[in-house]
């Protein structure tokens, strides 16, 4: 269900098709997102799921839709 609703959000700020969206993705060169696009993303991931995947200090930015799933997945303790 989260990766669904994952792959929906990508989809959605890049103009997509979900089907198009797979963990493998890479955002800026399969998928030909911007950082700015990235970070919308990672904005709509925390309102969706009330996380934080990302701080300030931190300065995560994840390269493919997989290592953006991974972090969600811990931060909402699913294995």
């Amino acid at each position: 269900m989260e990766w669904q609703k994952i792959q929906n959000i990508v989809a959605e700020v890049l103009q997509i098709r979900p089907e198009d969206v797979n963990m493998d993705s890479t955002f800026s060169e399969d998928l030909g997102a911007d950082s700015l696009e990235v970070y919308q993303i990672i904005t709509m991931i925390e309102d969706t799921f009330s996380i934080e995947v990302s701080d300030a200090m931190s300065g995560y930015t994840p390269q493919t839709v997989g290592a953006l799933y991974n972090r969600v997945s811990d931060l909402l303790g699913i294995s």
